[in-house]
């Protein structure tokens, strides 16, 4: 009897992230906007690729980069031709409605002009290793080998790093 708790106990356990390491590349996905629009890892042509999971708490969190990284796209500091950003929501970090997630993220789409892609079920949050509650933030190269992973508030001389980090990868 104990045998059989046990097994069954094993079963119901949620299965662990398979957390992506620096240097690793990255599996591809199959996600959809909030539109319907379908994207896979093959749908960002540029030489190099942001990626935040984010979800309803944690989309603040390091939106100061968010901002710098828009300004240094805008003005071409770093031609905008060779990177791009997408975000993916993460529908696990709160129990708002999701047509209210939705709403949320089509106006964010706007004020950004990046793609955001819905992550209903968790399955990015398990297949990259990124962590719930946390802005995570992944930095691709072209051969999208994960160069920068981070999960939680990034400090301005982190922010710093990663900026140099972007502009290195987009002159290789």
């Amino acid at each position: 009897m104990l045998r059989l708790l046990v097994i069954a106990g094993l079963l119901t356990l949620s299965t662990p992230a398979l957390a992506v390491r620096v240097g690793q590349k990255v599996p591809n996905f199959h996600l959809k906007d909030s539109k319907g629009k379908s994207y896979t890892l093959r749908s960002f042509k540029k030489k190099v690729l942001f990626v935040w999971y984010e979800g309803k708490n944690s989309k603040e969190q390091n939106r100061w980069l968010k901002n710098r990284l828009r300004k240094i796209y805008d003005t071409n500091k770093i031609p905008s031709s060779l990177w791009e950003s997408v975000g993916i929501a993460n529908f696990q970090e709160t129990a708002v409605p999701n047509f209210i997630i939705n709403m949320v993220i089509k106006s964010e789409m706007k004020r950004t002009k990046a793609p955001i892609l819905c992550d209903r079920t968790g399955k990015m949050m398990k297949l990259w290793g990124f962590r719930n509650g946390r802005s995570n933030i992944y930095l691709l190269d072209k051969n999208r080998r994960l160069r920068w992973k981070t999960s939680g508030p990034l400090s301005k001389k982190q922010g710093r790093r990663l900026i140099r980090l972007l502009r290195r990868l987009t002159r290789q």
